[in-house]
C-alpha cells in the first residue's frame, strides 16, 4: 500500500511538472506588440529610432528648393526632441507589457544532510495563479499599450498643427513685406510729386510735411514687418528641430498675392454640410477619444485581474531522501488563507479607476465638441469675411485704379490722384493677405479639431 501510495504520489509529481512546461499560460515568449497609425494619420513616417537622436532630413526632402509646409511637417516629425521625449512613454508602456508576460521564479529550498539524521530534504515552490491571472495581465497591458499609443498620436496631430499655423505666419509675413514694400514706392512718388508742387507754389509745407510723415510711417512698418519675417522662419525652426542647425533653408519660389489667393480663397476652400456632419468626423477620427476609449477597457481588464487577486497558491514538490530509501517527490499546495485580505483595496481602487475612465471618456468628448464648435465657428466666420472682401472690396479698388488712370490721361486729374488710389489698392490688397491668413490659420485648426484633413471626405 505504502508503495503504490509513494508511485501515485511521483506519477503526480511528474504530470504537474509537465502541465507546468506544456500549459500556454508558462509560454515565455514575448507578447505581440500593437502597432501605432501614426504614419497612416499623418501621412509622414516617424523617424528611425536611431535617427531620432541627431538632425536629419527625411526620404526626399531637399532644403536647396525651397521647404513646402508638408516638407516643413515632415522634418518636424523626425526632429522634434519634443515629440521623440513624448514618444519614449510607449517603451515604457511596451515594457510593462513584457513584465506583464513575465512568471514569477519558482522557490527551491534545501535542507542539506547535516547532522546525526543524516536526511537531505529539498522543496520546490512554483506558483499556480499563472493558470488564470497571466492571460489577465497580458490582456490589460496590451490594451494599456494602445491607450498610450493613441495618445500619442494626438501629441504628433499638435506638432503638425503647430507647424502649420507658423509656416502660414510665415508665408504671409513675406507677402506682407513685398505689398509694405510697394506701398513705400507709391509714397515715394507721391512725395516726389508733393516736393514739386511745394516749389511751384502749388500746395503748402503743410500737405508737404503730411506726405513726408506717411512716407515715413510706411517706412518703418516694412522694416517692422521684415523683422517679422526673421521671426516667423525662427519659429518653423524650432519646431522643425533647427534650432542649432547652421543649415538655411527659405520658401518655395516663387510666391506671389496670386498664389496665396488660388490656395485660400472661399471658392477653392472646403465646404462643410453642417455641424453634425463634422463632428461625427472629428468623434470618429479623435485618436485622444478612442484613447479613452481604450483606457475604459484598461480599467475593466484591470478589474477583472484585480478579482482574480484574491489569494495565492503554489504548487509543492518535496523530494526527501530517508535512511535506506532513494528520492521520492512528494507533491503538495501552498495556499495564502483569504482570511483577513481578500484584496478588497485592490478590487475597490480598480473599479474606481473604471468609473473614473468612464467619466473621463465624456470630458473627452465634450471637450472635442467644443473645440470642433468654436474652429467650426472661426472657420466660417473667415470664410464669409474674406468672401465679402473679395467681393465687394477688393474689386471698386480695381475699378478705382483704372477710372483714376483714365481721368489722369484725359487730364482731368493730376497724376497723385493716380498714386493715391494704388497706394488704397495696396493697403486694401494688404488686408486681404491677413484674411486669407486668417482664414489659413482657421482651416489648420479644423483640421487639429477633427483629427485629419478637413477634405469633406469620411
Amino acid at each position: 500500500m505504502k508503495d503504490r501510495t509513494l508511485s501515485i504520489c511521483k506519477k503526480f509529481g511528474w504530470a504537474l511538472i509537465a502541465l507546468m512546461i506544456l500549459h500556454p499560460a508558462f509560454a515565455q515568449s514575448k507578447p505581440p506588440l500593437p502597432p501605432t497609425s501614426l504614419e497612416q494619420r499623418t501621412g509622414h513616417k516617424p523617424a528611425p529610432p536611431l535617427q531620432s537622436a541627431r538632425f536629419a532630413l527625411p526620404d526626399g526632402v531637399r532644403l536647396d528648393d525651397g521647404v513646402t509646409e508638408d516638407e516643413a511637417v515632415a522634418i518636424a516629425l523626425w526632429n522634434n526632441a519634443t515629440l521623440h521625449a513624448d514618444l519614449t512613454v510607449l517603451g515604457l508602456a511596451r515594457a510593462d507589457l513584457l513584465d506583464a508576460g513575465l512568471l514569477r521564479n519558482p522557490i527551491l529550498n534545501l535542507v542539506l544532510p547535516i547532522g546525526p539524521y543524516r536526511q537531505f530534504e529539498s522543496a520546490l515552490n512554483f506558483p499556480l495563479e499563472v493558470f488564470w491571472q497571466r492571460r489577465k495581465r497580458v490582456e490589460a497591458a496590451t490594451v494599456e499599450v494602445n491607450r498610450v499609443a493613441q495618445s500619442l498620436e494626438q501629441n504628433a496631430l499638435n506638432l503638425m498643427r503647430d507647424v502649420r499655423l507658423a509656416y502660414t505666419d510665415w508665408t504671409f509675413a513675406v507677402e506682407r513685406v513685398r505689398l509694405a514694400v510697394e506701398a513705400v514706392d507709391w509714397r515715394q512718388q507721391t512725395v516726389k510729386l508733393i516736393n514739386v508742387r511745394l516749389r511751384v507754389g502749388d500746395i503748402g509745407e503743410i500737405e508737404a510735411t503730411a506726405a513726408r510723415l506717411d512716407q515715413s510711417l510706411a517706412m518703418e512698418q516694412a522694416t517692422r514687418l521684415r523683422r517679422d519675417i526673421v521671426i516667423a522662419r525662427d519659429r518653423v525652426r524650432q519646431l522643425i528641430g533647427m534650432s542649432e542647425e547652421p543649415t538655411e533653408f527659405a520658401l518655395p519660389q516663387p510666391k506671389t498675392l496670386v498664389v496665396f489667393a488660388s490656395l485660400n480663397s472661399p471658392a477653392s476652400t472646403p465646404q462643410a454640410k453642417s455641424f453634425d456632419e463634422i463632428l461625427q468626423a472629428a468623434l470618429a477620427a479623435r485618436p485622444e477619444l478612442r484613447a479613452a476609449e481604450i483606457a475604459i477597457e484598461t480599467a475593466a481588464k484591470r478589474a477583472k485581474w484585480e478579482h482574480s487577486r484574491w489569494t495565492t497558491l503554489a504548487g509543492l514538490l518535496n523530494l526527501k531522501q530517508g535512511e535506506g530509501v532513494g528520492f521520492s517527490p512528494r507533491p503538495g499546495i501552498v495556499a495564502e488563507l483569504p482570511i483577513f485580505n481578500r484584496n478588497q483595496g485592490g478590487i475597490a481602487r480598480a473599479d474606481a479607476e473604471v468609473e473614473r475612465a468612464s467619466w473621463q471618456y465624456l470630458a473627452t468628448r465634450q471637450r472635442i465638441a467644443n473645440e470642433v464648435q468654436d474652429a467650426f465657428n472661426q472657420y466660417w466666420q473667415a470664410r464669409e469675411t474674406l468672401a465679402q472682401w473679395q467681393a465687394n472690396i477688393l474689386p471698386p479698388a480695381e475699378v478705382n485704379v483704372q477710372l483714376s488712370e483714365a481721368a489722369f490721361k484725359s487730364g482731368d486729374q493730376s497724376y497723385l490722384f493716380v498714386l493715391d488710389a494704388l497706394r488704397r489698392r495696396t493697403e486694401i490688397h494688404a488686408r486681404d493677405v491677413d484674411l486669407q491668413a486668417e482664414l489659413r490659420r482657421a482651416i489648420v485648426q479644423l483640421d487639429r479639431s477633427i483629427g485629419r484633413k478637413f477634405d469633406g471626405k469620411p
